[in-house]
């Protein structure tokens, strides 16, 4: 268990040092990202997030994701510049976010112009769900399916309309919504030491 713990803190460690990591297997970026998750609550609730939001609500799924999912729905557009930031709503706040993902649904209201996905360190992803409206610089991402990122400090994430002139404004349902907090060095110092001590006893022993 231990072994497992220190891998999974090297690798989320090592990939933010390295730059942006993709995932869009949720199991794999939940196993990346040890720390504190902050995400959605109960159904018409952020839980400890917090949003500045132009047209954006809890609301009832409107296109693919089940009847019951807590889902968020929301439209931004390219003429308009609408846009959506979600940001730490706790006592926490000091703590700067390392990874998020989410379910994303581009269905509602039809093709549309794609997702910019927009963190304050300066990063960004172009996602869309139709691989007709699909700009060369973005990512297909399925309705219904997840993606996330693995990086460096961040402490908001700012959701625009995408390049794509050709489609309508992009109305979308996002359900599960998670941001990861930065484990505190003092995780690991104690984690490393702890390790390099039972390292040290074992290697006594075997020479006993």
């Amino acid at each position: 268990m231990r072994k497992l713990i220190l891998l999974l803190l090297v690798l989320s460690v090592s990939a933010a040092l390295a730059g942006p990591v993709v995932y869009t297997d949720y199991s794999a970026w939940l196993a990346a990202t040890p720390g504190d998750h902050d995400k959605f609550g109960p159904p018409e609730n952020l839980g400890d997030l917090a949003v500045t939001t132009g047209t954006g609500s809890f609301g009832a799924p409107r296109g693919v994701f089940p009847t019951g999912t807590n889902v968020w729905n929301d439209r931004v557009t390219l003429d308009l510049g609408e846009a959506t930031t979600f940001y730490d709503g706790d006592a926490d706040a000091n703590i700067p976010y390392y990874a998020f993902g989410g379910f994303w649904d581009f269905s509602p209201g039809g093709y549309g112009q794609g997702l910019i996905l927009t963190l304050n360190n300066g990063q960004s992803f172009q996602i869309c769900g139709d691989p007709i409206g699909c700009v060369p610089n973005a990512r297909l991402v399925p309705d219904g399916t997840f993606f996330g990122v693995v990086t460096n400090g961040f402490t908001s994430l700012t959701i625009t309309a995408g390049t794509d002139p050709g489609g309508l404004a992009e109305t979308f349902d996002l359900s599960n919504l998670d941001m990861v907090h930065t484990p505190e060095p003092a995780t690991f110092v104690l984690l490393g030491g702890s390790l390099l001590g039972l390292g040290l006893l074992r290697r006594k022993s075997r020479r006993a």
